[in-house]
């Protein structure tokens, strides 16, 4: 077993445990308390004192979407990728990267509503904002959504769990059932094996969201 993953439940680093639980690779699974994230060890690791990384052998790797093209790359890349050719391919990697313009939107709402502590410093404009920009893009992908069951043609991939973690932060900070076909979409990801054991379970520690967000005022 060469590889490790670095981990903190339902953070970024979700995306590279469904990828590896849907691959059915062989891993380590190392769950980071938030208070060993800048432990000298860890940063060794990962210089930003953030999750994912992951170790290949002598390989390290601390982006999620570069984590996600690597895995597929290596291990799957008819079946999970679409390797360079490939006619899905251009719209393979516009997906995978569009994950990240939904969770930019959500972390910044995770950093209004979790990690500044001050409720004097914390504003009700910019939540607004980030979840109106947040509801933009579900609302294209609601809109891509209409006539398939999947972002690309051809099926499952990676660029559904890139876009599907996304999908599961901004539920916690809009409601999904605004957009219908997204709505469906995202139940049915969530019905997958892998999603399901890459969640954490009652009991687990350094659980980041025990509740939804919105609807709520600035606190």
């Amino acid at each position: 077993m060469t590889i490790t993953l670095y981990h903190c439940h339902e953070a970024r680093s979700m995306r590279v445990l469904w990828l590896l639980n849907e691959l059915g690779l062989e891993f380590r699974l190392q769950v980071m308390p938030f208070t060993e994230l800048r432990s000298e060890q860890y940063l060794a690791i990962h210089p930003l004192a953030r999750v994912p990384a992951l170790q290949d052998g002598d390989l390290i790797l601390y982006e999620s979407g570069a984590i996600c093209q690597y895995l597929c790359e290596t291990y799957s890349p008819e079946r999970m990728g679409r390797p360079v050719g490939h006619p899905e391919r251009p719209q393979w990697l516009q997906w995978l990267h569009y994950a990240e313009t939904l969770a930019v939107h959500g972390a910044s709402l995770v950093q209004q509503h979790l990690v500044i502590y001050d409720p004097q410093l914390r504003s009700a404009t910019v939540q607004k904002l980030e979840r109106k920009r947040l509801e933009k893009g579900l609302e294209l992908l609601n809109n891509h959504l209409q006539h398939q069951d999947y972002l690309l043609q051809g099926g499952f991939s990676t660029v559904d769990i890139a876009v599907g973690y996304s999908i599961h932060l901004a539920q916690y900070f809009t409601d999904i059932k605004q957009f219908p076909q997204l709505n469906e979409y995202y139940q049915a990801l969530k019905q997958r094996p892998a999603f399901i054991v890459s969640m954490p379970v009652a009991g687990d520690d350094e659980i980041i969201f025990r509740r939804s967000f919105y609807g709520e005022s600035v606190m």
